[in-house]
């Protein structure tokens, strides 16, 4: 193994629990919303007028790296009118 390739998995390893939780539900969320806008026939653009939101937000959004508040996932689960998560 290189040495990039044994700092890379000792960085991964480091890296606490919560934090990789967080990107996970993050990303997971972020793949939810980019399935229902496809489902349901919406763009960015709509979907962001929907939420009063811009679309540069959107796809802030979309990138998976957005730390979601509860308040945010709530508006978006009643726009799209799916369940965003489950407890």
């Amino acid at each position: 193994m290189t040495s990039t390739g044994k700092l890379f998995k000792e960085c991964v390893a480091n890296i606490p629990e919560e934090v990789k939780l967080e990107i996970g539900w993050s990303d997971a969320i972020a793949g939810k919303i980019a399935a229902k806008l496809s489902e349901q026939g919406l763009t960015q653009k709509m979907f962001a007028k929907k939420m009063g939101k811009t679309e540069a937000e959107v796809s802030r959004w979309l990138s998976g790296t957005h730390n979601f508040t509860l308040r945010t996932i709530s508006k978006i689960s009643a726009v799209l009118n799916t369940n965003m998560i489950d407890v």
